[in-house]
């Protein structure tokens, strides 16, 4: 068992502002170029007491920046090992931005910064049969992530859009999930949607969860709520319910998005 290296905490351990935790300080173990366009960096570090919020779980990212000093961007948890204190993180090649320049150049040795804990994990509700799972490139961590940990008896599904086909991965699990990759052609997530309209609508208990370019995943919400399909946050949906889990990963010519946009104020 590999020794974690304990680089120190940001603050006093009492709670940033607004009762937030402390920052941790992780030391870059190895990079892994997993496609043409994913990088893969594992940490290790002081992460005793750190929480992730089940599969698919999101996290502030800190690194250093020639632009600002530190840039914080949004990132999903892809493995977190808390017995060797170790943190796996995949970054999407598709812009240039501080935090992709960061992760090209990252190296053994390198250190960055993470929030106090991780949030937004999906795990199905008890009487599901069925999970979709409809997103593009820079969501294929977070859907990775909970496919792999679906267990044996959920019908798993996913429909992907990647920007090239060589971005396509390996992907298995106790549920042996099915997964349909898409390549991106004309507008971003444009395929999502064609894939989404065509489908038959579920006839059995089903959470979709969508992760994608903000204004498709209000399309595929507003297309699924027309059908019937009822969000997540409903209060006594009823046994048999289509459950809809949605979130945009980034907007088109905007910045560092929000990462609580689900689409609800649409």
């Amino acid at each position: 068992m590999t020794t974690p290296q304990t680089t120190g905490r940001t603050g006093d351990g009492r709670g940033g502002r607004g009762g937030r935790l402390p920052r941790r300080r992780l030391t870059v173990a190895d990079v892994t170029r997993v496609t043409p366009h994913l990088l893969r960096v594992r940490a290790e570090g002081d992460l005793a007491g750190w929480t992730a919020d089940g599969p698919g779980s999101h996290l502030k990212v800190f690194v250093p920046s020639t632009d600002t000093g530190t840039a914080m961007r949004t990132y999903t948890v892809r493995r977190f090992d808390p017995d060797r204190g170790e943190l796996t993180l995949e970054f999407g090649i598709h812009a240039d931005g501080s935090a992709t320049r960061w992760a090209s150049a990252a190296a053994p040795g390198d250190t960055l910064e993470i929030s106090g804990q991780a949030r937004g994990g999906f795990v199905p509700r008890s009487g599901t049969s069925r999970v979709l799972l409809i997103g593009d490139h820079c969501a294929l961590p977070a859907m990775a992530s909970i496919l792999e940990s679906l267990p044996a008896g959920i019908r798993a599904e996913a429909v992907v859009e990647v920007t090239d086909p060589d971005d396509r991965i390996e992907v298995s699990g106790p549920a042996q999930p099915t997964v349909t990759w898409v390549t991106e052609s004309g507008r971003p997530g444009g395929q999502l949607m064609t894939a989404v309209a065509s489908m038959p609508y579920p006839q059995e208990p089903t959470e979709v969860w969508v992760g994608c370019e903000a204004g498709v995943m209000r399309e595929i919400r507003r297309h699924l709520l027309a059908q019937g399909a009822r969000t997540a946050r409903s209060d006594s949906p009823s046994p048999g319910a289509v459950l809809l889990h949605t979130r945009a990963y980034w907007k088109l010519n905007t910045a560092n998005h929000s990462d609580h946009d689900t689409g609800d104020d649409d």
